[in-house]
């Protein structure tokens, strides 16, 4: 790759040198290179590798860095940790491309990688949602008085804030851009994610169990279903509902059929449901994605109202599952994973 060599200027020791960091990767104000975006989170040619990165000028007194890459545009309302690293030896000055690997293969004795908001102890590349914008995700070195910071391995990056903020010598930052063209996925689709550690074949065998979305149900308006495993798109299977369970309709007890509308086995599925007293059907679709991940599987979660009838966004308010009920089932789904895994 190309070497840059624009340092930022951040911070000024007490002797007046600056503390700078610089990438051959990627130079500041620029944006990433494609391997630097998030295949775990299905960018096309994301690679999740970590830039490369060398610093100096610390501050006299450093006894030891962590290095943070940070997304703050990321539509969270808390931002988006994509790699913090520990415990950095004082007499360490770069990290080679790629050592934010699942294994940290690149990183120093005694540095170490803690989960960020992926929930993966690694580096998670650039990953913003189409025609969001540009997003900026700034890296940092921090220059600490202590050779070790004193969190836990799976501790989270804003811990690791926390406990360097008493630290601190200096700090030395790039930042860098990300963007995907395209349309927003939004305001007609909600996505939400959660690591369940698990493979993806044990997620899928309870998504694609009838039986399983009872038991996964959030809701409490399941109350069960009949049909025989899910095997490709199109195949059926009827769930017995509970509208009181909610208490928002008077729609009592009735029955839907739940529709495949796409089935790749540990990869993708997703349905529609269809009522049998109700024409035209809504035509709203849930789905899950699943991704391999060090310590196992990103689940995604989504409610796409996209193609819904005219009529049915005259009559209802979408979306009809909102953000915290997918969180909540995802939730579930884990543990359901859980038990189900420890029974087999």
């Amino acid at each position: 790759m190309r070497a840059h060599t624009s340092p930022t200027r951040l911070a000024e020791t007490a002797s007046g040198a600056d503390f700078t960091v610089t990438s051959a990767t990627v130079s500041d104000g620029a944006p990433w290179p494609p391997e630097q975006y998030s295949g775990i989170f299905g960018v096309p040619g994301g690679r999740d590798v970590s830039p490369q990165l060398s610093w100096r000028g610390a501050p006299e007194g450093t006894r030891s860095y962590a290095v943070t890459v940070y997304d703050p545009d990321a539509p969270t309302g808390s931002g988006f940790w994509h790699w913090a690293v520990a415990d950095i030896p004082a007499d360490v000055t770069e990290l080679p491309e790629g050592a934010g690997d699942e294994a940290g293969s690149g990183l120093p004795g005694g540095a170490f990688q803690l989960p960020g908001d992926a929930r993966a102890a690694r580096f998670v590349g650039a990953a913003p949602p189409a025609g969001h914008g540009a997003h900026r995700y700034v890296i940092t070195v921090h220059a600490l008085d202590v050779a070790s910071v004193g969190v836990a391995a799976d501790a989270t990056p804003a811990a690791l804030g926390f406990a360097m903020a008493g630290h601190t010598l200096g700090r030395a930052t790039l930042t860098v851009t990300g963007y995907t063209p395209g349309e927003p996925s939004g305001p007609e689709r909600v996505e939400v994610s959660r690591l369940v550690p698990a493979p993806a074949s044990a997620v899928f065998a309870v998504l694609a169990d009838p039986a399983g979305h009872v038991e996964i149900d959030a809701s409490g308006m399941l109350l069960g279903a009949e049909g025989g495993p899910i095997a490709a798109a199109g195949d059926r299977f009827t769930v017995h509902m509970d509208r009181e369970a909610l208490g928002d309709r008077p729609l009592g007890r009735y029955d839907v059929e739940v529709v495949i509308t796409r089935c790749t086995p540990d990869v993708e599925i997703a349905w529609t449901v269809e009522g049998r007293r109700v024409r035209p059907h809504v035509g709203h679709v849930y789905g899950y994605r699943l991704t391999p991940t060090d310590g196992g599987t990103l689940v995604t979660s989504y409610h796409d109202w996209s193609g819904v009838a005219e009529e049915w966004r005259r009559r209802l308010v979408f979306p009809v599952v909102p953000e915290s009920a997918l969180r909540a089932t995802l939730g579930v789904l884990e543990r359901t994973v859980r038990r189900r895994s420890a029974g087999a």
